[in-house]
This record gives C-alpha cells, sequence and structure tokens, in this order.
C-alpha cells in the first residue's frame, strides 16, 4: 500500500510539474513575444511597399518597387539602383523598434525632429502612406529621438535604425561592373591595344583557337572576378567618356551571352588615379572608377591564358615508369600493391605516387614554340621518362637544356606539339637513379 501512495503522489506531482512548465514557462514565453511585438513600430510587416523615400534636411532619394526584386530610383533621375539594397531597407521596417515614450516637453525642435537626420517615408500598395522621422541621438548616444510624420507623439528608437536609413546615394545605386551570369557566357573578347585574346566555350573547356585549349580555371576565375567586381565610386556629373579614355577605350572586354544572344560589354580607360581606371558597362550611362584588378587581368599575355598543365593523367592507371639518361635505364613496374625495380628491389611507394601526383598537378612556366631543336636541347634530351599502362606507352617527357631566368629545363611532352620550359626541381624530381627510389634496407644486426 505504501509503494501505490509513492506511485500516486508521484503522479500527482509530474502533473503539477507539467502546469507549472505550461502556466509560467510556456506562458513567459509567450508575454515575451507579446512584450516584444509590442515595441515595433509596425503591427504588420510592410510586405506591400511601393514606393520608398528617404528625406535628407538638403536631398531626397527615392525610388518605387517594379517587380518582386526590382527596384527603380526615381529621384534623382536617371541613375540604376542596386535592387538588393533598396530591398533590404524595405525590409527593415518591419524592425524598427519603439524603446518608450519621451515625457516632457513634446517640441520637435528640442528634440532635432524639425529637422530630422532622416525621414523614411513609405507607400503600399494599398495607398496608406507613413512617414518616420529620426531626431537627435539622446544624451547616452543609444538611441534617436523619433516620431511618426502624422502623430506628436515623440518616443526612442535605438540608434541601429537612423543609422540603417542613412544611405548615400552611392550607397544605393548599382556598383555592379557588368551585369551577367557566369553561366551564359559562351565566348569572351578581350582588346588591349596590340594584345586581342578570344575565348570560346566547348563543352566543359575554353579554347583560345581550335588547337589551343586555354585553363579553364583560369578563365572561370576571370568570369567571377568581373561578375563580383563592384565600382569604388562614380564620376562625377558630366564627365565625358572621350576625356576619360573611353571612347575608344583603352581596353575592351565583350562577353557574349549565349541565352539573351546579346553582347556584354565592359569598357576600360584611363587611370582616374594610381590603381583607380576609369569603366563604363556599356548598356548604363553611368562612369564608374574602379580598383585595378580587373584591367590587370585584361592585360595578361595570350600565355597567361593558355592550359599550362603538364600532361592530363590518371595516376592510379600508371602501372610502369622508366627513366633514361644518357646509357643508363631506370624502370619500376606496379606489382599488386607494390612497385619494383628491374633488379627485384622493392621501390618507395610512395615517393613513387609523389612523382605521379607532382606530374598531374605541375604546371608550365612558358609555353613557347613547337618542335625540339638545338637550341633547347630536345634534339638531344638529357633525361627522357616514359609511363606505360599494361605495357602500353601512356605519355612521354623529353627534358633539354637548362633554361635561365628563372632557372628551369625545356620540356617536351609526348601528348603536345607545344615546347615548354618547367621549374628547375620539376625536372629534379625525374633525376632519379635506381638507389634512390629502392627502399632502405634495416641496417644487420
Amino acid at each position: 500500500m505504501r509503494f501505490r501512495g509513492t506511485f500516486i503522489l508521484l503522479g500527482v506531482f509530474v502533473v503539477l510539474g507539467g502546469y507549472v512548465y505550461f502556466a509560467e514557462y510556456r506562458n513567459s514565453d509567450e508575454r515575451e513575444q507579446q512584450e516584444a511585438s509590442k515595441k515595433k513600430l509596425f503591427s504588420t510587416p510592410l510586405k506591400e511597399v511601393t514606393e520608398l523615400s528617404l528625406v535628407y534636411p538638403d536631398h531626397r532619394i527615392s525610388a518605387v518597387k517594379k517587380d518582386d526584386k526590382r527596384w527603380e530610383i526615381t529621384e534623382p533621375q536617371g541613375i540604376d539602383s542596386d535592387s538588393e539594397q533598396w530591398e533590404m531597407l524595405a525590409s527593415s521596417l518591419s524592425q524598427i523598434e519603439k524603446d518608450g515614450i519621451v515625457s516632457g516637453s513634446s517640441d520637435p525642435a528640442q528634440y532635432g525632429l524639425d529637422k530630422p537626420a532622416v525621414e523614411v517615408r513609405v507607400k503600399t500598395k494599398d495607398g496608406h502612406s507613413v512617414g518616420i522621422l529620426f531626431g537627435a541621438e539622446n544624451p547616452k548616444k543609444s538611441h534617436n529621438y523619433a516620431k511618426l510624420a502624422d502623430t506628436s507623439e515623440i518616443f526612442l528608437s535605438p540608434v541601429t535604425w537612423s543609422k540603417t536609413f542613412q544611405k548615400s546615394l552611392a550607397d544605393l545605386r548599382n556598383k555592379k561592373v557588368l551585369e551577367f551570369t557566369a553561366e551564359d557566357i559562351n565566348s569572351i573578347r578581350i582588346e588591349d591595344g596590340k594584345n586581342h585574346i578570344e575565348l570560346q566555350k566547348s563543352g566543359m573547356d575554353w579554347l583560345l583557337t581550335k588547337d589551343i585549349k586555354a585553363d579553364t580555371g583560369e578563365v572561370s576565375g576571370f568570369l567571377s572576378a568581373l561578375q563580383s567586381a563592384r565600382a569604388m565610386n562614380f564620376a562625377a556629373d558630366g564627365t565625358s567618356p572621350a576625356s576619360e579614355g573611353l571612347t575608344p577605350p583603352e581596353s575592351r572586354i565583350t562577353l557574349h551571352d549565349a541565352k539573351a544572344n546579346a553582347d556584354r560589354v565592359l569598357s576600360i580607360g584611363k587611370s582616374a588615379e594610381t590603381d583607380k581606371y576609369y569603366a563604363k558597362d556599356e548598356s548604363r550611362p553611368a562612369i564608374m572608377i574602379i580598383e585595378k584588378e580587373i584591367p590587370a587581368k585584361v592585360r595578361r599575355p595570350v600565355v597567361e591564358w593558355r592550359d599550362r598543365t603538364i600532361v592530363h593523367l590518371e595516376p592510379e592507371s600508371i602501372d610502369e615508369i622508366e627513366i633514361v639518361r644518357g646509357k643508363e635505364k631506370i624502370a619500376v613496374k606496379k606489382q599488386g600493391t607494390d612497385w619494383k625495380l628491374a633488379d627485384g628491389r622493392k621501390a618507395q611507394s610512395e615517393k613513387i605516387s609523389n612523382l605521379l601526383v607532382t606530374l598531374e598537378f605541375e604546371r608550365a612556366i612558358q609555353i613557347i614554340d613547337t618542335g625540339g631543336s638545338s637550341s633547347n636541347g630536345l634534339d638531344k634530351p638529357r633525361l627522357e621518362a616514359t609511363l606505360r599502362t599494361s605495357g602500353k606507352d601512356v605519355v612521354g617527357l623529353k627534358f633539354g637544356g637548362a633554361t635561365r631566368n628563372p632557372d628551369g629545363s625545356y620540356l617536351k611532352v609526348s601528348t603536345s606539339p607545344s615546347v615548354m620550359t618547367v621549374a628547375a626541381d620539376f625536372y629534379e624530381k625525374f633525376n632519379l637513379k635506381a638507389d634512390d627510389l629502392a627502399e632502405t634496407q634495416p641496417a644487420p644486426k
């Protein structure tokens, strides 16, 4: 019976505990939410905003919403907007907080509301209009005095909201250097004086000509940099494109948008100041000032756009390597998971794996011409390496004479008609003897 009584008491405590939780804690959460909701200046989110104006003592910036994501600046006219910035401002309206009513004088001038730092004016689809004035800061600098335009009540609002809406025209205008979507671009033309580069997309690759493969990573990086580039400033009103070297331009980038069947053109002009250049998206009137990154990429020589991969290789498929240096020949073959030298000694598998990985990821310093000659030593190579799979040659490497500035070696790869120059340490990785590859035998005890 005692056990039964204890069990009943336990059940009572559980029920009481549940009641306390729901009555106190849950209600507490709801009360906190209600209190937070009361602090919001607007009881419902202003999702239907169609017009937003920022009114300052000496000027005004206004924009209207044209569709779900696009805003158009109406004052001053003729300036493209940064729609994302305007959308952020519109969404911030429903978050403005009112932290208490100001008691005492209701004279707006006493609180800097006769000439507010900024007045935010809003219109919605239903024709409703509202204005919020942000005045001076309170003595603690934590809040601004504020009021609605159609009421006399003055309240406190955290300074973050006043600062949120104090934007310059430069903050709210379109600063994208060039408007395009990288995935839609299928050709690139770069003109910079005598430097003319044309790139054409072929499947997942980019080509400089039908036979010369471009470095896909370099091209993708260029498009990414151009797409994310933003103007750091704008030329003064009335600036002439001709006076800033934009007609004709010093450099021009033309991207063909396959989806829209249209060209996206960026002209780059003179240097506005050190490491800054005038630029213009030819579809827009604004003259921008951009940093040096894009002009520097445009002025690279064509060789830097080429694919400088030494060889495209699947390292795990290689099962034999032969190195010939003069009359000396070294051969290693894969047997199961091990590598063996021709004399039966076990080779260092990790060293061979590293060699193959190096070959896969190494890049040439230069691609200079085609064929071999006595001037580069490829007619009588100082070292040759052949990689095979199941007895079949996959790729052959011929190392010619040494280069200068920087130190390196001439290289001819069997899979390419071009001659390359490579770093000196790449040559040294293949300049091996059998003892360099053999596993070290433990010293006799």
